[in-house]
Order: structure tokens, then sequence, then C-alpha cells
């Protein structure tokens, strides 16, 4: 079965602030960065349950997964019937306190 991957708006506004980041000390790095990222994402749409639950802080009412990306980047994500919702792109080497999707 494959799922429908989304990304909300927030998760593009990680990518992109990830990305800039990125170009800002090495040019040829943000495609890399950039494509990696996204391809990990779109991978979802095939078991997306093959990732670890991600315990958040406060109640949501989906079960998150994380899928880490080149040890440096968290994706969290929900599954829900047939589609998959990036909610955020996270930087792993950042603490997660408090974070609200």
């Amino acid at each position: 079965m494959n799922y429908k991957v989304e990304w909300s708006s927030k998760s593009v506004s990680d990518l992109t602030e990830h990305v800039s980041f990125v170009g800002m000390a090495t040019k040829e790095a943000a495609p890399t960065l950039s494509s990696s990222i996204i391809v990990a994402g779109l991978s979802l749409s095939s078991f997306p349950e093959r990732f670890p639950e991600f315990t958040m802080p406060h109640n949501f009412p989906v079960i998150i997964r994380k899928c880490v990306v080149d040890g440096r980047y968290v994706i969290l994500y929900g599954v829900v019937n047939n589609s998959v919702m990036i909610y955020r792109i996270l930087d792993a080497r950042k603490k997660f306190d408090g974070l609200i999707l």
C-alpha cells in the first residue's frame, strides 16, 4: 500500500530554513541537504511505520514518528488512514523541549 505524503506549511518552512542556513556556509551542500530530506520524506509513502515513535511533550491526537536524515535532521510525521503528514523538520542537535507541532 502506498500512502500519500503531505508536507505541512511549517515543515516546508523548516526545510527552507535548514537549507538556507547550510547554504550560507557551503553553497554546494544546500542542494544535497534539500534532496536528502525530500527523498527521505517521500520514502514514507511505503511502510511509514518503520520508524520509531517520538514522545510528544504534550498530548497529540495521532502517533508521531521520527525519521532521522543524515544524522542531523529529524522528520516528525504522523500516519492517518492512507496519508502521511510531515509536521516538522528539526535539527537533531537542538533540544525539543516545549515542542508543539
